[in-house]
């Protein structure tokens, strides 16, 4: 930040007038630059001794105090900001990652459940051979008779 842009938000920081982005600009370019600090100093004194005579309080003794109190105030509202804006994101990733979680278990348990056999039909080749019906068997003996022309038909099933 330049000192020009600065010292052009001298009154909307004294007034509470700027973002925490702009703030936090304005805050960090003062505290590294001393013109732009006293001049900071003088406005907040004058603004402050002349919104304290309108309303007529008594003006107050240190206003150097004043402003630096302002000052840490409005860090802290910065710090703040942040650590509100960090958290919220962090919590939005872990329930991201905790609702992918939830589903891919829902998922796996599902895929887990359809895959498994209670009970099945399926049998081995010599039970299935064994409730073949005799009629097919009798049908494959004379089948082989005729192909073997008089040799003796192999048994297909002892």
């Amino acid at each position: 930040m330049t000192c020009s842009k600065a010292q052009s938000m001298i009154t909307q920081f004294i007034n509470n007038k700027l973002s925490l982005q702009e703030t936090d600009e304005f805050i960090n370019h003062v505290s590294s630059c001393a013109e732009c600090k006293e001049e900071l100093e003088v406005y907040y004194a004058l603004l402050t001794a002349m919104k304290q005579l309108d309303e007529d309080k008594t003006l107050t003794s240190d206003f150097h105090q004043e402003l630096n109190d302002k000052l840490e105030q409005a860090k802290e509202r910065i710090v703040h900001a942040r650590f509100t804006y960090y958290r919220k994101k962090i919590i939005l990733i872990l329930t991201i990652l905790l609702l992918a979680l939830f589903i891919s278990m829902r998922y796996a348990v599902m895929s887990v459940e359809e895959h498994n056999v209670a009970q099945s039909e399926f049998r081995l080749r010599t039970s299935f051979n064994n409730r073949r019906p005799k009629e097919y068997e009798r049908l494959l003996q004379e089948y082989y008779r005729r192909q073997n022309a008089g040799s003796a038909a192999p048994t297909l099933f002892p």
